[in-house]
């Protein structure tokens, strides 16, 4: 074979393992592709520490609160929160409660705020909520406490339930199941119940 033929087959073998390696890239490509559009995307998390997190609407301030450590869930557009405390506002931006909680998870569509683990709910008349669980949806929408319940109000009123509903600021409430209430007069000597 003379030096002719033997590069014309170099280059014939070097053009087909180029366009082979081509249409198997294209192949590698398209799989990755349709891949990180089915699953990376979708479920992305990120940790993040020492948080603070404010919704706002029509540019006024809903609630906001800080976290010591925090994790979003892209896949269910929530954030999941450790030792936070806060404030709910009203629609004049005035503080109607703040909080603290060892737990809380926010749902981005809902908007949802489910707080967990030792909760404390203080209203702007004093008034104080604990419970193992409660639920905030919004400045319209009542507040949920689930678990050992214990309300005080205006140090005149002591509640323990295992279930109750607020208003948004704690003003007004209707407690379920078996339930504990105490009325006291002003001169007279209470037992507060909270366990904190």
């Amino acid at each position: 074979m003379n030096k002719k033929k033997i590069f014309k087959i170099l280059y014939i073998i070097l053009g087909l393992l180029l366009f082979w390696g081509l249409v198997w890239s294209y192949g590698v490509t398209k799989t990755v592709k349709k891949n990180s559009k089915n699953s990376d995307l979708k479920n992305q998390r990120a940790i993040v520490k020492n948080i603070i997190v404010t919704e706002t609407q029509n540019e006024k301030k809903y609630w906001e609160f800080y976290a010591k450590s925090g994790e979003y869930n892209s896949e269910h557009n929530s954030i999941l929160l450790n030792d936070l405390i806060g404030n709910f506002y009203d629609k004049s931006e005035n503080v109607v409660v703040s909080f603290k909680s060892k737990k809380g998870t926010y749902d981005e569509k809902s908007k949802r705020v489910v707080l967990n683990g030792e909760n404390l709910f203080v209203g702007k008349d004093g008034s104080q909520l604990y419970a193992d669980e409660l639920i905030w949806q919004g400045q319209d929408a009542d507040i949920l406490a689930n678990g050992n319940v214990q309300f005080i109000q205006d140090n005149k009123i002591i509640t323990k339930s295992q279930k109750a509903i607020f208003n948004s600021d704690l003003t007004n409430f209707k407690i379920i199941g078996k339930t504990k209430t105490e009325l006291f007069a002003d001169k007279e000597k209470k037992k507060k119940y909270t366990h904190f």
